[in-house]
């Protein structure tokens, strides 16, 4: 099995697996799928990748917390639309249960909670490693039946050189983005311990378009399909971040005015909701149901 530490993280690649790219023209990813690793420890078959339930918990709790927020901002919108002397009165404890979700929000990470898991992939010095990295993309390709010719794998030392750096240079703006939003490092705690199959993944297309990308070199690797599907978590959890930072900045504009117009905010929060929906989708189901449970017995 390989950790999500194990995977360099390279330039941006297709992010979802049914993305396309230049207009009509399919991704080589789109029918690529990772493979987990069972919870025995072996290979899985087709297992989706996942991790221990604890490293699960801070974004179940952001999970829950959007939803919260969600139906708190859509009956202050119900009351307010009925309008009445009596809108105001009955709407006002609501917004003062939305700015405690929105202003000040709970902490998703417990003092007992795992830690976001990153470091060197490589686990060598500078130079060995990259050689043995250069090794494993090799045993890769071999075993993808991908033939690649001398010249570009004397240059690929050098290109992993560079990744390295390029990594190193992630790590630390990605820390820094963490200690900003807690909403980040809770979901981060999740997908840098996914437990990914580094060498095979699910390929669903026919076996007459798997020969056609062999031989134009365009097969990906498990590595290029990890990354792949890595990219689309973070996509979503981007998008869960940004939406939580535009519905509180659209509360407090809200909270100015009376609330006069909170479709707006409504509007943001269900952008939240689909987005975490998105994040979610990528986790086995059975893992999310005890997530929620623990949640839940928690509050």
């Amino acid at each position: 099995w390989c950790a999500t530490t194990s995977i360099l993280v390279g330039p941006p690649t297709a992010a979802i697996a049914r993305a396309r790219d230049d207009g009509d023209a399919p991704s080589d990813l789109y029918l690529a799928r990772p493979m987990g690793v069972a919870k025995d420890g072996s290979d899985g078959g087709a297992a989706r990748p996942s991790a221990r339930l604890e490293y699960l918990l801070p974004a179940a709790r952001v999970g829950v917390y959007i939803y919260q927020a969600l139906a708190v901002a859509e009956e202050i919108a119900r009351l307010k639309e009925g309008g009445g002397e009596d809108a105001e009165r009955n709407a006002f404890p609501f917004v003062r249960e939305l700015d405690n979700l929105l202003v000040t929000p709970p902490s998703f990470v417990k003092s007992g909670d795992p830690s976001v898991t990153r470091g060197d992939p490589y686990n060598l010095p500078p130079l060995v490693g990259e050689v043995a990295m250069q090794r494993r993309k090799q045993k890769e390709r071999e075993l993808q039946s991908v033939e690649v010719g001398l010249t570009p794998q004397l240059f690929e030392v050098g290109q992993l050189m560079g990744e390295r750096r390029s990594w190193n240079r992630l790590v630390r703006a990605e820390r820094a983005r963490e200690n900003a939003s807690e909403v980040r490092r809770a979901l981060n705690i999740y997908t840098t311990n996914l437990n990914f199959n580094p060498n095979n993944y699910v390929y669903s297309g026919s076996n007459e378009e798997k020969s056609k990308m062999i031989r134009e070199d365009r097969l990906p690797t498990a590595t290029d399909v990890i990354r792949s599907d890595l990219d689309a978590r973070d996509l979503y959890r981007n998008a869960v971040q940004t939406a939580l930072d535009d519905s509180a900045a659209e509360f407090s504009y809200q909270e100015k005015n009376g609330f006069e117009d909170p479709a707006e905010l409504v509007s943001l929060l269900k952008g939240a909701q689909v987005a975490i929906d998105k994040w979610f989708s990528f986790i086995p189901d059975e893992d999310i149901r005890e997530a929620l449970e623990a949640v839940k017995r928690e509050q």
